[in-house]
């Protein structure tokens, strides 16, 4: 996946962390790779995720590595499942270090993924237009595809109608990722960042 974007966008440079592998609920406490716990897949399970503010503290410090050379508004958070889930809510609530600003970032991109902590989520002021990509598959067994629409009417509701919350549905699609997706974010990310002989980050 990485070799593709990467090709097309040359003047991006891309971060990948991975998440630290530990006990997860969902997976009879064995240990797998995972941003947060997972106790159950329907949308009360998701109000809870213990680990979420520790793992959005590492985005916020990969985030902080970059801003001395590269302005937030050249960043964009993207991530698969959990990942995505940890991507819009870090870039939407999360506020810049030392601030009561929002990150105010280029985009966000989730793919199969999901808004957590639905119920409580709240607005960092000043990122109420960051532009979002939402693809999943329509067949995915594991995060099903009403997570789509159950988290675009949430933030939404909470931006007022200010934000872009662009969605992308594919057929036959189970909870993994297809070209026509990666087509999909690549055009995203060639809006929000485009070349410009600036160099931008995901």
């Amino acid at each position: 996946m990485d070799w593709h974007l990467a090709n097309r966008l040359q003047h991006v440079k891309f971060i990948l962390p991975t998440a630290p592998t530990q006990p997860v609920t969902l997976n009879m406490g064995l240990a797998m790779p995972s941003w947060y716990d997972i106790i159950g897949l329907d949308s009360r399970s998701n109000e809870l995720c213990e680990g979420l503010d520790e793992s959005i503290n590492k985005i916020m410090d990969l985030i902080d590595e970059e801003v001395n050379r590269v302005d937030y508004s050249r960043i964009v958070l993207a991530g698969f499942s959990q990942g995505g889930a940890l991507a819009l809510y870090t870039g939407m609530t999360s506020n810049r270090r030392g601030e009561e600003k929002g990150l105010g970032l280029a985009g966000i991109v989730v793919m199969s993924g999901y808004l957590p902590r639905a119920s409580s989520f709240k607005l960092a002021v000043g990122s109420q237009t960051t532009p979002i990509l939402h693809c999943h598959g329509k067949d995915d067994p594991i995060v099903m595809v009403d997570a789509v629409e159950m988290s675009k009417n949430r933030v939404t509701e909470v931006t007022k109608d200010t934000v872009v919350y662009e969605t992308k549905i594919y057929d036959g699609l189970d909870h993994s990722v297809s070209m026509e997706e990666l087509d999909d974010v690549t055009g995203f990310l060639e809006k929000v960042i485009p070349s410009n002989n600036i160099y931008g980050e995901l």
